[in-house]
């Protein structure tokens, strides 16, 4: 799972390890972004993903919303009380697309 945080300027992607640590994400005004090819074998998908990270919302009170952007295979989600402007998610996106072509 990734984080992007939106502060001057986004850094680069980094990992956040449970469902927690993204809805704690969330509930800092910051949004989550899943790249579909950290799909591991040991079956953590996107839809997997996005079933944990809906539980633990749902659990901790978080209203969220998810986005597939298959084109980009990315999953994003917000807390819909608090949601990113999509210069901010695109921006994100677009951090995610260098580091793929990077590396």
């Amino acid at each position: 799972m990734t984080c992007e945080y939106l502060a001057d300027e986004i850094g680069s992607p980094h990992r956040v390890h449970t469902a927690q640590d993204v809805v704690g994400t969330l509930l800092e005004g910051n949004w989550a972004i899943f790249a579909h090819e950290w799909a591991d074998p040991d079956g953590i998908d996107p839809e997997h993903w996005r079933d944990v990270v809906e539980a633990a919302a749902e659990a901790a009170g978080v209203d969220v919303e998810f986005v597939v952007i298959p084109r980009r295979s990315l999953t994003v989600v917000f807390n819909r009380a608090v949601p990113p402007s999509f210069e901010q998610v695109r921006a994100s996106i677009e951090v995610i697309e260098r580091a793929r072509r990077a590396g």
